[in-house]
């Protein structure tokens, strides 16, 4: 292996066997590669110990990412695993979120160059897809419509249920959108499992600066400006916000391509009607006073002022609930 890595070497490991630097005798086999991000290349994995062998997820960050972003890249493995461990100390875990299993850095022959790796719970989403938004896409191919009411309550119910456990524990994600839920089971009882905790911001921590300021219509205006108004568990409100009107629409409630135009969309009164949409399902659709209700509440939780939203997920939750629990009727 050359002195310089590149990222292309990340993506030919299948078959390396990385150890873990927490579990002895533990050893995870890269098995193929599942997916691909701005900052890291995802292999399926099999964790291995003694004669039990069990599918994982094990993120790889790229070499470009670690160069570009210097000592912050072993900081955002740090954040992610700070955030997935305290989650998965609690007395009774929550399954909405996925559950950290280990961490560690790779070195590829003599090259200087470490490049930090987290492994996590593998989510089977099997043919209706792994992420929320696949499962959206999935729904408006098959049917023409995005999630009825009775399946974007479970929807909800799961997401809100995983970000109060994530801010219970002093975390607040900072990233939350459908590609960053990963989804598993059959419609409609599928789980939904919070993921990708690379943005997230431990109390006690600092946060990335201006590097790392999330996905382009989803991420709050304060991500925009942290020394003016800090993070917090209100900014996550911000984001589920947005990926609720697209799950019950298909569509992107802000029609942005940069951090900062969400910014100057969100600082605008004027928000998106879920009827304004094409594939709203008919079961919502026909109910237009309680559109109008449903409208209300993402508009007050996308208020470019955090304290004019929903403090938290369970506030949220107690809003947008009801509503949708009403519509099934």
């Amino acid at each position: 292996m050359p002195a310089t890595v590149r990222d292309s070497d990340v993506l030919e490991l299948a078959g390396m066997l990385l150890e873990s630097p927490r579990q002895p005798g533990v050893r995870y086999r890269l098995d193929a590669v599942i997916g691909e991000g701005a900052h890291g290349i995802v292999y399926g994995a099999t964790r291995l110990h003694d004669a039990d062998a069990v599918r994982v997820v094990v993120k790889i960050l790229r070499p470009r990412a670690v160069k570009e972003l210097a000592g912050l890249a072993g900081m955002a493995v740090e954040k992610e695993v700070a955030a997935l461990m305290r989650l998965s100390q609690r007395d009774l875990p929550t399954p909405y979120v996925v559950r950290f299993l280990d961490s560690g850095a790779l070195r590829l022959g003599s090259a200087p160059l470490e490049l930090p790796w987290i492994a996590v719970e593998y989510v089977e989403g099997g043919a209706d897809g792994v992420t929320l938004s696949a499962r959206v896409d999935g729904s408006v191919l098959g049917s023409g419509y995005a999630f009825d009411p009775v399946r974007a309550h479970n929807a909800v119910h799961c997401m809100t249920a995983g970000l109060r456990s994530i801010h219970e524990v002093g975390v607040v994600h900072r990233d939350l959108t459908p590609n960053n839920v990963l989804a598993s089971g059959p419609v409609p009882s599928e789980l939904y499992k919070i993921s990708d905790f690379g943005l997230a911001r431990v109390s006690e921590t600092s946060t990335f600066g201006d590097i790392l300021l999330g996905t382009p219509g989803y991420s709050a205006p304060e991500q925009c400006f942290p020394e003016d108004v800090p993070v917090g568990p209100y900014t996550d409100v911000f984001s589920l916000a947005c990926s609720v009107y697209l799950l019950l629409t298909g569509e992107h409630y802000f029609d942005v391509l940069t951090v900062p135009e969400t910014f100057v969309a969100a600082r605008s009164s004027a928000r998106r009607r879920i009827l304004d949409a094409r594939c709203v399902a008919p079961a919502l659709a026909e109910q237009a006073l309680l559109c109008d209700e449903l409208d209300r509440v993402l508009a007050r939780a996308t208020r470019a002022n955090p304290l004019e939203r929903p403090a938290g997920a369970e506030e949220l939750a107690a809003e947008l609930l009801p509503l949708l629990a009403q519509a099934t009727r």
